[in-house]
């Protein structure tokens, strides 16, 4: 008993050592974000004796923030709309065809996970460069070279996920479907998708926070016009004042997360049992 005891009176400090380490960052980033500059230019108080949300009107006119908030959502929107469908339609065909290059094709997708983003940096930029040149197409500096990016990045790891629940999944459900009169792109899409929303989902949210929070590309493949929220933060420190508006980068930071937040909070349920699922297929 003194061990059940003691082990639980170690997790509970373990745990909530754990929630400190995690709340208090988003402690302090609201309350900057609700202080006066001039309470926070010198020292940083836990208990400030003003608070106001100026801050979170003034970021939309410091920068163009709702040029950065239209660009993030169209690049997102896009990019999840690209990647998950066509994710979802090449998963099953690897899924359920047999054809040569199969095994090829599946470790050379897993192999694109295994290098950091600036390893494909430089070949991405030069390819688009050219293909510029060929079509006359603006692509470096524009939405639609950025979502290529984003696309191609998050496009294998759906494929490779998804391939693995589509695989779990009996070809006798496909085959019932299509005695009953259904084609098989019918019996699939109403029988094995709905089964697999979970592993969508989570998909999708890996695509959504990727598109939504990547830097490297986005500061660099687009223009005062095209940059993303992601480069916002940036840009409200480059600022040249005199000193370094604390509350307007929390303000930002908050704008930035609150998407995130609020769809992850409507699909949590399914994320986690895309998840759990995915745990126990493997």
């Amino acid at each position: 008993m003194n061990d059940t005891l003691l082990f639980r009176s170690l997790r509970a400090l373990v745990l909530t050592a754990c929630c400190v380490f995690v709340v208090a960052p988003l402690f302090v980033a609201v309350l900057t974000s609700l202080t006066p500059l001039t309470d926070i230019s010198t020292s940083f108080a836990w208990l400030p004796k003003h608070l106001t949300l100026a801050a979170f009107t003034q970021i939309w006119s410091y920068i163009p923030f709702s040029t950065y908030f239209i660009n993030s959502l169209i690049v997102t929107a896009f990019t999840v709309g690209i990647a998950v469908p066509i994710g979802v339609a090449a998963s099953f065909a690897v899924s359920r065809y047999r054809f040569r290059g199969r095994r090829t094709f599946l470790t050379g997708v897993l192999s694109t996970q295994l290098f950091p983003g600036i390893f494909f940096f430089i070949p991405l930029y030069l390819i688009f460069i050219k293909l510029q040149s060929i079509l006359g197409l603006q692509i470096v500096g524009s939405r639609i070279g950025l979502i290529i990016v984003y696309v191609s990045f998050a496009l294998p790891l759906c494929i490779w996920v998804l391939s693995g629940y589509f695989a779990a999944i009996p070809r006798d459900i496909e085959q019932a479907g299509m005695i009953d009169g259904l084609s098989e792109v019918s019996s699939f899409v109403r029988l094995v998708l709905p089964s697999n929303i979970g592993a969508i989902i989570a998909v999708a949210t890996f695509a959504v926070v990727l598109s939504w929070s990547e830097v490297l590309f986005a500061s660099v493949m687009t223009t005062s016009q095209t940059e993303t929220l992601a480069i916002a933060l940036s840009d409200v420190v480059a600022q040249p004042t005199d000193v370094i508006h604390w509350n307007l980068i929390m303000a930002a930071s908050i704008y930035a997360s609150v998407p995130i937040v609020v769809a992850f909070s409507f699909v949590q349920r399914r994320f986690v049992q895309g998840l759990s699922m995915g745990a126990i297929k493997g």
